[in-house]
């Protein structure tokens, strides 16, 4: 496996895929992708099959139309190219990030690589995880578009913390999203999320949602305030790489999350789910 000596990069794996061809990674330039207005989607490879591909395209045309941007690919073709970088690296359990930019020249660059991906240990999923509270909203919420300053200052809180995120709040003093995940807050068995319009909607968080009702829970999508954290019965995380993971702790508070029977029906809903999905996936490429 390359990893870059270069800690700002995040690619890992020994190839990535530029506009259809196969690369070394000691070739790539990091700087590439950054370039404003570049456009992405992380998404999840387990055992080979891109996890919820369908919705992370969706999103990404979303995130595109938002800035008056259409997708310049086929969405068959950005899945052909994920299947090569997975075969050329012969890596079928790790996150891949697709990056879209150079929108406004002759030809747009696709950029397909393998990032460094970590994975919450079954600790953190048994006892929860530490974050902070982090004062800053996103200028553009529902675009996923790469931000590296807001990135970098985020990121530097959190090891400062010796955390695993940092919960986002905005200047009316609501939680919104976390950096790079979406909360969910439970009480007497009700789960409440922020507003859509107010976050950038996640693949899971949208799933988690659908699994609530089924389950028979209900979901209240409602502005949160901070003062909601005295009386919540516990909260989780939602995201590409976490899936569904309960918080033990916000700053110097505690919650007894990770033994909240709704969590926990839920988090082993999202497991289901993800079986079931990647074993009718395999039957098709089979």
């Amino acid at each position: 496996m390359y990893i870059s000596k270069n800690s700002n990069k995040e690619i890992a794996q020994s190839f990535f895929l530029l506009n259809g061809q196969v690369a070394p990674s000691s070739e790539f330039e990091q700087e590439k992708t950054t370039i404003y207005p570049s456009f992405y989607e992380v998404i999840r490879v387990i055992d080979g099959v891109p996890l919820f591909f369908e919705e992370h395209i969706q999103r990404l045309i979303k995130s595109l139309h938002l800035l008056n941007y259409k997708l310049p690919y086929d969405e068959n073709t950005i899945k052909e190219q994920i299947h090569t970088l997975i075969e050329s690296n012969k890596c079928y359990n790790h996150n891949v990030k697709i990056v879209i930019n150079g929108l406004n020249d002759k030809e747009a660059n696709l950029f397909i690589y393998f990032i460094t991906s970590n994975y919450p240990n079954n600790d953190q999923y048994t006892d929860g995880v530490h974050t902070i509270l982090y004062e800053a909203e996103r200028e553009n919420p529902n675009a996923k578009v790469i931000a590296k300053s807001f990135r970098d200052a985020v990121n530097k809180s959190i090891k400062e913390a010796n955390a695993y995120e940092a919960i986002l709040v905005n200047q009316n003093k609501e939680i919104t999203e976390g950096s790079r995940s979406n909360m969910f807050f439970v009480k007497d068995n009700i789960f409440y999320t922020s507003p859509a319009k107010d976050v950038l909607v996640g693949i899971t968080r949208s799933r988690v949602i659908q699994l609530c009702l089924q389950l028979g829970y209900e979901v209240r999508e409602e502005p949160i305030p901070v003062s909601f954290l005295d009386e919540i019965d516990g909260l989780f995380l939602t995201g590409t790489s976490p899936k569904v993971l309960p918080i033990a702790s916000i700053n110097n508070t505690h919650y007894e999350s990770s033994n909240n029977s709704a969590i926990l029906t839920l988090s082993k809903a999202y497991d289901d789910l993800i079986d079931n999905y990647i074993a009718k996936n395999k039957e098709s490429m089979a």
